[in-house]
């Protein structure tokens, strides 16, 4: 140490002593001890003593400086830093966690207490794990939330270290603080990324397991249209190679019949045509619609014309109700579609020598198109099959006729198509009354369309 040679009994020297005034220095300090002056030469103990003052100042400035800086470290570093006392109080605190959370240090240190700033569920936690803390002495990581002076809450990441007596009582605590709001933001994110990449995928599954259902109903409506369009084509082939082979006279009732057939295979296979072709446009979504103003009486009663001698060939009775003309705005071939496949259905589905109605009403807002029968009617349990593809009912047609259980799923999605609704009444044994519902006037297709 610099102190080893200094002689502590000389009183301490200013700096402004010279060489000059050495005797009166000496003169000074043999008085002060009653002795008598010193014989030896005291300049170079007094050399050494000036030295070792003017280290010790030096000293002490790096001492003050070194004391500035690591003040300056501890409040300003980006982390957090406190120490508390064995009641919890804060002993210390850095500026940057008085920044976070909005307090000055007057009012602060030794004033407030931990729990003071911890939200309600961070205070639970901080309880639950204290008398641990004592014990070990250590905490790690530990996750809590900071509640601001304005009241607002942030989260935090807090290690800490025990201090302890001599006995071994814990007497106060050090803590490193970090603000964690940036890593909570990102992890926030990156769940809400993974949760809605798990979306996505979850859709990806759903729509190739669609992909595969609508292959799989592809290949099933290939192998049914090649089926079902056979069966009226053979027909005509053959009645038409009849009529060229035989001697059938001309006018004869012999002849009426198989016009009568080829008529009935020729309806069988537009109607099929129709269906296909509708059913390939909803797959696709592509359907273009051409809104015209139709009288509906009018086209009803052509389609019940042509329907006319396969209701005769089955002794039933056709019926066509209505009290007065509508012109609507909608689409001829859709409306022209669903009235046949309705009209089908109930023809096919009809004991002979009983009824089939078709009724048009309506008001001042809608069209009413019903087609009512005397067929056996709709199970309960059948009731979820109607309007779904390739559906067969436990009701069979009464004349062998073909189903191909498509006719009421285009039905439905053309109804839609020209922004109408279709509803079904039947009591099993009783008889099935379809409804549809069309929008009378062109403002309504001007007000849906721009919805």
């Amino acid at each position: 140490m610099i102190f080893n040679n200094i002689d502590l009994r000389l009183p301490l020297v200013p700096d402004t002593v010279t060489m000059k005034n050495i005797k009166l220095y000496k003169k000074s300090i043999a008085k002060a001890e009653h002795t008598e002056p010193y014989t030896t030469d005291i300049g170079p103990k007094y050399t050494r003593l000036l030295t070792s003052a003017r280290l010790l100042k030096k000293d002490k400035e790096e001492l003050q400086q070194a004391l500035e800086e690591i003040a300056a470290i501890y409040n300003n570093a980006p982390c957090g830093y406190h120490s508390l006392n064995d009641k919890g109080v804060f002993i210390h605190v850095n500026d940057t966690e008085l920044q976070w959370l909005g307090e000055t240090r007057t009012g602060f240190e030794g004033v407030k207490k931990i729990t003071d700033i911890l939200s309600a569920e961070s205070k639970k936690k901080f309880a639950h794990i204290f008398p641990e803390f004592m014990k070990t002495g250590f905490l790690r990581e530990e996750e809590f939330f900071f509640v601001r002076k304005d009241g607002s809450s942030f989260p935090v990441l807090i290690n800490a270290t025990a201090n302890y007596d001599g006995k071994g009582n814990y007497k106060s605590s050090r803590s490193v603080v970090m603000d964690i709001s940036a890593r909570k933001q990102l992890e926030e994110e990156l769940l809400n990324s993974h949760r809605d990449l798990q979306r996505k995928n979850d859709a990806l599954t759903i729509a190739n397991e669609n992909l595969f259902i609508v292959k799989r109903e592809k290949d099933r409506f290939m192998d049914i249209a090649t089926h079902d369009l056979q069966l009226p084509l053979v027909a005509i082939s053959m009645l038409s190679e009849t009529l060229l082979k035989n001697n059938i006279q001309s006018g004869s009732q012999e002849e009426r019949k198989v016009f009568d057939m080829i008529h009935d295979a020729s309806l069988e296979m537009k109607a099929l045509l129709a269906n296909y072709f509708s059913a390939s446009l909803s797959d696709s979504g592509k359907m273009q619609l051409f809104i015209h103003e139709i009288d509906i009486n009018v086209l009803t009663n052509e389609i019940i014309d042509r329907y006319t001698p396969l209701a005769r060939k089955k002794n039933i009775q056709l019926h066509f109700k209505n009290n007065k003309n509508f012109l609507l705005f909608t689409d001829r071939e859709c409306c022209t579609q669903i009235i046949e496949n309705l009209l089908s259905n109930a023809l096919k589905y009809t004991e002979p020598g009983k009824n089939v109605t078709v009724a048009i009403t309506g008001n001042k807002k809608e069209v009413k198109i019903i087609v009512a029968d005397e067929g056996p009617g709709i199970k309960k349990e059948d009731r979820h099959l109607l309007f779904q593809r390739f559906q067969k009912l436990s009701s069979r047609p009464t004349g062998g006729e073909m189903s191909t259980g498509l006719g009421l799923s285009i039905v439905k999605y053309l109804v839609e198509q020209i922004k109408g609704t279709i509803s079904v009444e039947s009591e099993y044994g009783k008889g099935s009354v379809f409804t549809v519902h069309l929008p009378l006037n062109n403002e309504y297709w001007l007000t849906a369309d721009s919805r």
